[in-house]
């Protein structure tokens, strides 16, 4: 079996491809008029001409570019047009496997990569029946079966400057998602919009918005007024750097909502940066709490934590037990939290005022013990 191979991060997989469809730098047709309501979501919008739908993903590495654009149509597709809705998708990340279960089309999945780390149980089973393939693992395309089983179209998640699928696979539609590029948690989960569209359900995806941005403003109006804020710091040292959330980026969002002071909040930046040890040392060493998302085996403690770096115990949040601990592995984080920020955010009110949330049961984060 031939593959050939793309990079892929520790965390979550990106699928290196480029993007389908036709005139994918062009902008919205003329005279087109948006026909779906984006209210968070920044890096896609929805136009109506002449009948037709038209979907334009922009370029969140080049501002002010379109990454692809793609016109959709329930019946005779002309040129570089997409019928809808699809019958059988090759799906790239495990975020965008989760919409579409949310949206009812799962078993519309016919191809996913990386089988090992997906917990769904509907994937499972159907991974096991053979009714999905894994066209994609350990860094590689499987061009063969890819070819083989002809997706009508690849939903992948684009890194910058790697955009473009090998040559073998260049008429396939591939088709880019970018919930991960969003900064505002309901901006990623309205990415379950964009899925919609390619499956003919706008009107589920509409109303399983709705509920989640009703949930989460409720939640977080039960922080709007506090007036005592602990303070919080993220992630941990790593090959001799501390990378640290920007000021303006997704967690950031989510501390500041479930009335927390994030250390850095302050800051410009919309993904995380690099720091040295002593430079994060000097400022959250005495930060209320700490997040954490890893492993550390089935029963996770303070011991374990301080055996991977003999300078942790000295952060006040680790002496008094106050780091706000996910295990990814256990709780499906990557592939449920960002159409699910509502319990992301429950999860942090629940650990930075319980009182508020006295009878809730965490979902992906608790306070370590």
């Amino acid at each position: 079996m031939r593959k050939i191979i793309l990079w892929m991060p520790a965390i979550i997989w990106l699928l290196v491809a480029g993007c389908g469809g036709s005139g994918k730098t062009k902008a919205p047709l003329e005279g087109s008029k948006k026909t779906i309501e984006i209210k968070y979501a920044k890096d896609f919008a929805v136009f109506n001409h002449d009948g037709k739908q038209e979907v334009v993903v922009y370029n969140p590495w080049q501002k002010g570019k379109v990454l692809a654009r793609f016109v959709l149509v329930k019946s005779h597709p002309g040129k570089g047009e997409i019928k809808v809705p699809l019958d059988s998708v090759a799906v790239f990340s495990s975020t965008q496997l989760n919409a579409l279960r949310m949206l009812g089309v799962l078993n519309k999945v016919t191809g996913i990569s990386e089988a090992r780390f997906i917990s769904n149980p509907q994937v499972k089973k159907a991974l096991a029946a053979g009714k999905m393939t894994e066209l994609a693992a350990g860094g590689h395309y499987f061009i063969e079966r890819i070819l083989q089983q002809r997706p009508q179209a690849i939903f992948f998640s684009p890194f910058q400057g790697n955009l473009k699928l090998p040559r073998t696979l260049s008429s396939l539609t591939a088709i880019p998602y970018l919930d991960y590029t969003e900064s505002s948690p309901l901006g990623r989960a309205e990415w379950i919009k964009f899925s919609a569209l390619f499956f003919g359900k706008e009107k589920e995806a509409d109303s399983i918005f709705q509920d989640i941005e009703k949930q989460y403003f409720a939640l977080k109006k039960m922080t709007d007024t506090l007036s005592k804020r602990p303070t919080v710091f993220s992630d941990k040292f790593f090959s001799g750097q501390w990378f640290v959330a920007g000021g303006k980026s997704y967690i950031a969002r989510i501390f500041t909502d479930a009335g927390a002071n994030y250390l850095w909040r302050n800051d410009t930046h919309i993904a995380s940066f690099p720091l040295n040890f002593e430079t994060v040392f000097e400022k959250a060493q005495g930060a209320d709490y700490w997040r954490i998302v890893g492993t550390f085996g089935s029963k996770p403690s303070y011991t374990q934590i301080a055996d991977e770096n003999e300078l942790y115990p000295r952060f006040n949040a680790f002496r008094k037990h106050h780091i706000i601990y996910c295990d990814p592995k256990k709780t499906a984080y990557f592939e449920r939290s960002a159409m699910e920020p509502q319990w992301v955010l429950a999860d942090f009110i629940k650990a930075f005022h319980p009182k508020l949330l006295p009878d809730y049961q965490p979902v992906f984060y608790r306070v370590l013990k």
